[in-house]
């Protein structure tokens, strides 16, 4: 019986530290990031140079860039306000190590530049800078059906104050 319940108690620690860690944390850290935009109306497409972010907030458990739509707004944007480029869909590419994303940069730029019906412009380091938003963790979701349940001693106090106004 003894070893019984020293199993059950190896299986519930075990079963705990593998509960915290699945739990995701968000990091602030460094990534590689550059942006590529590109018009289904426009034979123009646009793609950033490779720039380091500092601030930047990873999702640990999935390596997921938070706030990646902030990001694909900014070139939009800028890019809407500078060379009148509407409609433009505009997309990040990120990666904590920079040979890993230098490789990705490659093959976006090798691709459209082969492209006879497609001119890339390249937006050089003066021109566009990514800027990192802050932060701010989603809210938890309220439920319109989900009401506070009311406690015995908010009953009493609301009972207490409706009798004082009669």
């Amino acid at each position: 019986m003894n070893l019984k319940f020293k199993h059950l108690g190896l299986l519930a620690c075990a079963l705990c530290w593998a509960g915290l860690s699945l739990s995701a944390k968000v990091e602030k850290t460094c990534v590689y990031m550059f942006g590529f935009s590109a018009s289904f109306t426009d034979s123009v497409a646009y793609v950033t140079d490779i720039q380091q972010l500092d601030s930047a907030y990873i999702d640990t458990k999935t390596d997921f860039l938070m706030d990646r739509v902030v990001y694909s707004d900014q070139l939009q944007t800028y890019l809407e306000a500078v060379n009148q480029a509407r409609n433009a869909m505009c997309t990040v590419f990120y990666h904590t190590k920079k040979n890993k994303l230098q490789e990705e940069y490659e093959k976006i730029r090798k691709r459209y530049s082969s492209d006879e019906g497609m001119i890339l412009k390249v937006l050089t380091d003066g021109g566009f800078k990514f800027r990192s938003p802050v932060y701010e963790p989603p809210a938890k979701p309220v439920y319109v059906d989900e009401t506070p349940k009311a406690t015995k001693k908010g009953k009493r106090k609301k009972a207490a104050a409706d009798k004082e106004k009669k």
